[in-house]
């Protein structure tokens, strides 16, 4: 019997396939639906393809032989990478009826999914999203891609995934399988927890934020911020900015999460700063800290370039060295007996941990887990639960402070009240008038009437005190009048100190403020001391003060310009420190003070 041509050839065609299909084509294994758990993890069933040229197509993926398809070895995440991936699944239904599965891409940060549906070797569905996409592309409303799939009795159909990044940083991709009355309850369930997470987390903000405004304390202020940054960052993470606050612009959710991130990193480090006092407890870290929030500021023209991937490959070791150095601060400032860093350790050990977990399931060091996946949120969630407690203690304590500090205040007060009651009636007005003279002498110039050296003393080393702990600017200036042996010795020592009284006279005309203190240290050489000012506005009182002083117009044969001048040193410092005590602050205004003689006199010279 002869076979006609056309069916040889049929026949011939039918065979090549078959023995290219068995002998070239890997085949993933295919899953029966019947045996897997809810949810099924399907890591370990895919198959995995670099494409190193993204040049291949869905069906060259799907057809061509030579490719190098591998299985995947645990959680799909391939960190930094320029290739595309290929991801192939097969699932079987081997039950009597027909079923419906929803194939999750579990991250929410993954830029580009493309989702292809075969069915008996054919594309039957393309589903192209990821979150530098609209979310409107994707087939259901959740904050990470999800693809529902319906197979028919006995149906075996393959998934094909693409996975590409907008400059080489992949997220880690677990894949899982729900069935749909288990994703509903998954889902649920995930919007509860988040909705209470988010729900304590704006809570916490508007308390911190009344305080701020309440107490005027920059530390909550700084707390805020840190927590307002971290919740923008955590919406961008989770999916859940993409899904509800910006579905149209995925741009905008890349840009907030490269933003946040240095800021995270500096507003932590400032809060971090002002809260355990680091500048005066631990000099030398304070100033590590300092640096690194300067390089967490150079990180923001990153976020602003989109240059997502080289953002995260310098911010995480900056992360990774400013969390262990705050932490061992907070240790070394704890011991030292200060219990608001005791509460910092107790507060950010969860947070460290589920920040150290997160960080390395980003790099690929550790698989994902549910514990892994909300490490982060988890553990903020204790550090914000706790750092609260901790804020609400230093808050108690401030209150307990100022009210024994009332209370001292109150009993010295009756003391010298009980004291002075006692002195009045044993002793005469005269004696009181006498012992008022005498104090009153004891502080003030004989001849000037201004305060004098050893009331410069006191005051500036209370002064400096006060500013040391209150975080206060102070300046210095000592002036000195220009040419005055000169002034003596042509006009005599009757008129020198004539000229020493007129030049008190018109500096003390201008020292007003309750805060501003004026001293003649000897001969003449006088001082100024201002405190909480700031430094343009200390330079404009001195100059202001010079110029007082020539537009007297005293009569000066020896100066160059005929009339009394000043000279001035100042030195001004936005915060003292220990090691700037005030003999050093003297001496800097010393020399500044030198200085202004050297460059010519009656001028202000600048202590640096």
């Amino acid at each position: 019997m002869r076979i006609p041509a056309f069916a040889l050839r049929a026949w011939l065609l039918w065979l090549a396939g078959l023995l290219f299909c068995v002998l070239g084509w890997a085949q993933p294994v295919a899953v029966s639906l019947s045996g897997l758990a809810e949810p099924a993890s399907l890591d370990t069933y895919a198959l995995v393809l670099e494409d190193r040229d993204k040049r291949l197509t869905p069906d060259e993926a799907l057809t061509q032989a030579h490719l190098p398809w591998r299985a995947a070895d645990g959680v799909v995440n391939f960190s930094f990478s320029d290739s595309v991936y290929w991801l192939r699944l097969r699932l079987h239904n081997d039950g009597p009826t027909s079923v419906t599965r929803l194939l999750e891409a579990g991250s929410a940060l993954q830029d580009m999914v493309d989702y292809h549906l075969v069915r008996q070797g054919r594309i039957v569905q393309t589903v192209e999203t990821g979150d530098r996409r609209p979310f409107d592309r994707r087939p259901l409303p959740y904050r990470y891609p999800v693809f529902p799939i319906a197979l028919a009795a006995g149906e075996t159909v393959e998934v094909l995934l693409r996975l590409d990044t907008h400059d080489g940083l992949f997220e880690a991709l677990p894949l899982r399988l729900r069935t749909p009355a288990g994703f509903l309850h998954h889902s649920q369930i995930e919007n509860v927890a988040f909705g209470a997470y988010y729900g304590a987390v704006v809570a916490l903000l508007l308390y911190n934020l009344l305080l701020s405004v309440l107490t005027r304390d920059r530390v909550f202020v700084l707390y805020v911020l840190y927590l307002a940054s971290y919740t923008v960052w955590n919406l961008c993470f989770t999916g859940f900015g993409l899904q509800h606050l910006w579905p149209e612009n995925p741009h905008l959710g890349h840009t907030l999460i490269s933003t946040t991130v240095p800021l995270i990193a500096l507003t932590l480090t400032l809060f971090s700063m002002h809260y355990l006092q680091t500048a005066t407890r631990v000099p030398r870290v304070h100033r590590m800290l300092r640096w690194l929030a300067v390089l967490a500021v150079l990180h923001l023209p990153l976020a602003w370039l989109d240059w997502y991937a080289a953002l995260f490959l310098t911010v995480m070791p900056l992360l990774a060295l400013l969390l262990p150095l705050l932490l061992a601060a907070a240790f070394v400032i704890a011991r030292q007996g200060y219990r608001p860093a005791l509460f910092y350790l107790v507060a950010w050990a969860p947070l460290a941990v589920g920040a150290g977990l997160t960080l390395a399931k980003i790099v690929g060091w550790i698989e994902a887990s549910p514990l892994v996946e909300y490490s982060l949120n988890i553990g903020s969630a204790l550090e914000f639960t706790l750092l609260a407690l901790a804020m609400a203690d230093a808050l108690n304590r401030l209150k307990a402070e100022k009210l024994q500090a009332e209370q001292q205040a109150l009993q010295v007060q009756r003391a010298l009240a009980a004291d002075l009651e006692a002195k009045v009636r044993e002793r005469t007005q005269a004696l009181e008038s006498a012992n008022a003279q005498l104090q009153q002498v004891a502080i003030t110039d004989a001849l000037t009437g201004v305060y004098n050296r050893r009331s410069f003393d006191a005051t500036l080393r209370r002064e400096y005190n006060r500013c040391l702990r209150q975080g206060l600017p102070l300046a210095l200036c000592v002036m000195d009048i220009d040419h005055f042996k000169p002034y003596n010795d042509a006009l005599g020592h009757q008129q020198g100190d004539q000229a020493l009284v007129a030049v008190a006279q018109a500096l003390a005309a201008r020292v007003q403020r309750s805060t501003e203190y004026l001293f003649r240290l000897g001969g003449e050489e006088f001082a100024v001391l201002m405190v909480d000012e700031g430094r343009e506005r200390a330079l404009r009182q001195i100059e202001a003060l010079r110029d007082a002083v020539e537009a007297m117009a005293l009569e000066h044969p020896a100066s160059p310009r005929g009339c009394v001048t000043l000279s001035c040193g100042l030195v001004w410092v936005a915060q003292p420190t220990v090691e700037q005590t005030p003999d050093v602050l003297y001496a800097e205004a010393d020399k500044a003070l030198y200085r202004a003689k050297q460059a010519g006199r009656n001028r202000t010279e600048m202590a640096p």
